[in-house]
């Protein structure tokens, strides 16, 4: 677990690619579970939403990372790389999550948001948009550029899809 750890760890700092992830399709269900519950905890911390809105929420965001992956990987003719991709993504999204996680703590417990932790919170969806682009890059073998492209459409996606089914989420 630790090395599985450190490996996520790696990836977010761009020493390792997907392609050094193992290709065990039951730690990626592994990973998805542990994703899903992470998921649910932040978002129950962000907001108030009820929990049906929230596990919609986080299945419609792994609809589309899922669909988009697969597509692309298609595309390019590169489905083999489909589990190690998906496990880098769920990976780095799980390992950002916990660095994340005190940062909501802290903010839910004050008053008021704080403006510093918002600011970390940013940085961190930052780098996970650029270390998703480095995945993509480096899964699909097109450029950073075009990685960066893809991540950013995603998010765009995932964004417009939730304004479209479920505006009250992004209103609170």
């Amino acid at each position: 677990m630790n090395a599985l750890i450190r490996l996520f760890w790696h990836l977010s700092l761009f020493r390792k690619g997907p392609e050094d992830m193992p290709y065990t399709p039951p730690l990626l269900v592994i990973l998805l579970v542990a994703w899903l519950i992470m998921q649910g905890l932040s978002a129950n911390l962000q907001t108030s939403l009820p929990a049906g809105q929230l596990i919609a929420v986080q299945w419609i965001s792994l609809l589309l990372v899922t669909a988009v992956t697969t597509a692309a990987l298609a595309f390019k003719g590169l489905l083999t790389r489909w589990v190690q991709t998906m496990m880098a993504l769920l990976g780095l999204d799980l390992l950002l999550s916990l660095v994340a996680l005190p940062l909501l703590i802290v903010n839910m417990a004050a008053a008021q948001p704080i403006p510093i932790i918002d600011g970390l919170y940013f940085m961190l969806v930052s780098w996970q948009l650029a270390v998703q682009s480095f995945i993509y890059h480096r899964s699909l073998d097109v450029s950073p550029l075009l990685g960066l492209a893809l991540a950013f459409s995603l998010l765009i996606l995932t964004y417009m899809t939730l304004a479209a089914f479920m505006p009250e989420v992004l209103n609170r």
